[in-house]
């Protein structure tokens, strides 16, 4: 009895509120909520190059391996949880297997990974980005609640802009970069977040990656950061310099559109919980 009673009581369940509904059905939130929630959990591993390219900073490797990690890996964590509760068809774990695989390459392989000055920079630019980033996404979001969460979100990163660019004019008296090669290595950093890090973190959310149909329409990825570009132009204010991070979003005309593939065979939804249980890290 008690059987059929929870079964009627499934067939009835409430409907979810509009704004649930109106966020299950926005492609935008989707692509950005879930393109942060695969950087934000990479980040341990930029947490390891860190420590090791700031050894001579003792307060900032204490602040790297107390806070901002922490931090930035518990956004993550949030991220994933959101995703997992309103987008359930999603498979989150096997679609971060596949970015991992990719991304831990990358991590630390760029010039500045050597100069703890370019690299302060560097961390500054990212965290500036991903201030705006997660503001613009709040403004984008239907729901209230994930709203709240991701201006939080963008208020933290902003923290931690202040924090790198604190260090980076502390290290900068001393080394001594120059006009030019402070505006090539943001100009570099803005890029590679655009063409390579979100690129991607895109590249795993796709059909192949749900069991069943998406629940909207597939945002190739020239769209995406065309769309995410005008958000942020419309919904934060920026300054000359922060406009300086987000140009190569508002040139994202450039960017070669990916010949849409293949839509596979949907996966089997009975089969999404051992899978996922097998490739959550």
């Amino acid at each position: 009895m008690n059987d059929v009673l929870s079964a009627s009581a499934m067939s009835r369940r409430e409907p979810l509120p509009g704004y649930k509904l109106l966020t299950r059905h926005n492609g935008l939130v989707f692509y950005g909520l879930a393109a942060a929630s695969f950087l934000e959990t990479a980040i341990p591993m930029h947490a390891r190059v860190l420590v090791n390219v700031f050894s001579g900073e003792p307060d900032t490797r204490r602040w790297i391996e107390e806070n901002w990690w922490r931090t930035k890996y518990g956004h993550g964590i949030e991220a994933r949880t959101y995703i997992e509760a309103t987008w359930p068809e999603f498979d989150w774990a096997g679609a971060y297997a596949a970015f991992e695989t990719a991304y831990r390459p990358l991590v630390g392989a760029h010039r500045e990974a050597d100069c703890a000055a370019a690299k302060a920079l560097a961390c500054g630019v990212a965290a500036a980005q991903a201030s705006a980033f997660y503001r613009a996404l709040g403004a984008a979001a239907d729901d209230p609640e994930l709203r709240s969460r991701l201006y939080r979100m963008g208020d933290g990163e902003a923290a931690h802009f202040t924090r790198f660019r604190e260090l980076f004019s502390r290290m900068e008296r001393t080394k001594h970069m120059g006009l030019l090669a402070t505006y090539r290595t943001i100009v570099a950093c803005a890029r590679r977040a655009r063409d390579v890090h979100v690129r991607l973190a895109h590249a795993r959310l796709g059909a192949s990656y749900w069991y069943g149909s998406v629940p909207f329409p597939e945002i190739d990825y020239a769209e995406f950061v065309q769309r995410m570009g005008r958000v942020v132009r419309r919904h934060v204010s920026l300054d000359p310099a922060q406009r300086l991070l987000f140009r190569a979003w508002w040139q994202a005309r450039e960017l070669q559109s990916a010949t849409r593939p293949v839509v596979p065979q949907a996966r089997n939804f009975a089969g999404r919980h051992s899978i996922s249980a097998r490739l959550s890290p």
